[in-house]
């Protein structure tokens, strides 16, 4: 079985372009199920429903789970996973003597997910446009680097038993919007080299972690 698996950043980036659409599109092609774990509901429906300036699109993405677009995939470990991940994740970087509390349930509940399925045998691919995850997934050296820049401080890597993180796969919604450009799922009255154009910076200004060199390559790739 294979399984995308969203992380809220990619959900919001989406509708924030009104490219939830491509969703119910590329589900009804995809041999597997685009699913969402309950931490993730919480973060994009149950909590911004509660909220006026939020209220329409978690109606949108309420419609995707309503229609089984989008399924909310639990499992009986996945609080206690996450709990356990929370406690050293956020205990990996250090700076001034103090932890930086860099993660939080919704991203950890998918790579919790995540390892459940790979462990299981099934192809499981993370849909994350949030670039601190991401990298803690791809490359936790790197992302000790950016950090400090960003922090403009020396910053501590732990040595912490990380087993936890399997060897996942990692995407984001710019990968995800260019597979439905491609399918003819998002239509432009322009060239192929604007409508990409378009396409990722609009992402990437609501969210989408992806380089201006990414959004070139990008186009020598069609």
């Amino acid at each position: 079985m294979k399984y995308l698996i969203f992380d809220s950043s990619s959900i919001i980036t989406l509708s924030m372009n009104n490219f939830l659409h491509i969703l119910d599109q590329l589900n009804e092609e995809f041999q597997g199920e685009f699913c969402i774990t309950p931490q993730v509901k919480n973060e994009v429906v149950n909590n911004p429903l509660t909220i006026k300036r939020f209220e329409l699109e978690a109606l949108n993405i309420l419609s995707l789970v309503k229609t089984g677009v989008l399924e909310v995939k639990e499992s009986k470990n996945l609080s206690k996973e996450i709990q356990k991940m929370k406690v050293s994740l956020n205990s990996l970087f250090m700076t001034n003597g103090q932890k930086l509390k860099l993660f939080h349930d919704g991203e950890l509940s998918c790579i919790a997910l995540a390892n459940e399925l790979v462990e299981q045998g099934h192809e499981v691919l993370l849909i994350i446009d949030e670039r601190t995850t991401r990298m803690l997934i791809e490359n936790k050296e790197n992302l000790q680097k950016l950090l400090e820049e960003k922090l403009h401080t020396k910053v501590d890597l732990r040595k912490i038993n990380l087993n936890f993180i399997k060897d996942l796969k990692v995407i984001r919604s710019a990968e995800l919007s260019l597979v439905a450009y491609r399918q003819g799922f998002i239509e432009l009255p322009t060239t192929k080299d604007q409508a990409i154009d378009a396409i990722l910076y609009a992402l990437k200004y609501k969210g989408c972690s992806i380089s201006h060199v990414e959004i070139e390559e990008a186009k020598t790739l069609f």
